[in-house]
């Protein structure tokens, strides 16, 4: 009898166990982050008009906290458009409003291992596209603001 209550204490311990594990690992669900557009608009002296827009955005994200890490892939490919003001920086911009109504801005760095891609882009020729990853360190309640929305998303060249 006293092995059979011991099993049985076993046993629903380890069910209750299991299912704390379970609710657990809800609540660590990794955060995503998306938009509903691709690039909205272009910005920066003569490269204004050279990338084509609404090139789709990817966006990984990483880390937990306040503070996140923010991967972003765009693929630009290139116009018609011949004068080019050649520079190795660029940025994404990722703006909108939140439910208050209030602006909300995300700031994207292009990394370092495309800068040398994104000055050879600009002497090719019209279609020629290319794949420039940005990255931050990002406000999660900023992202959390704009998530999954329609945002302004500005391509800074």
């Amino acid at each position: 009898m006293i092995a059979a209550v011991a099993m049985m204490v076993s046993c629903t311990g380890k069910s209750e166990q299991a299912s704390g594990s379970a609710a657990g690992g809800d609540k660590a669900a990794k955060f995503e982050f998306s938009v509903q557009n691709g690039i909205s608009g272009t910005t920066g002296s003569k490269n204004c008009f050279l990338a084509e827009l609404g090139a789709p955005i990817k966006f990984d994200v990483a880390g937990e906290g306040d503070i996140i890490d923010v991967t972003a892939t765009v693929k630009v490919k290139h116009t018609e458009k011949t004068e080019v003001e050649e520079s190795s920086e660029a940025e994404l911009w990722i703006s909108g409003r939140d439910d208050d109504n209030k602006d909300v801005k995300l700031i994207l760095q292009l990394d370092d291992a495309c800068k040398d891609k994104l000055t050879e882009w600009y002497k090719k020729p019209a279609g020629e596209e290319i794949e420039l990853i940005f990255k931050a360190k990002l406000p999660k309640a900023d992202m959390e603001k704009l998530n999954a929305k329609q945002c302004t998303n500005t391509l800074v060249l």
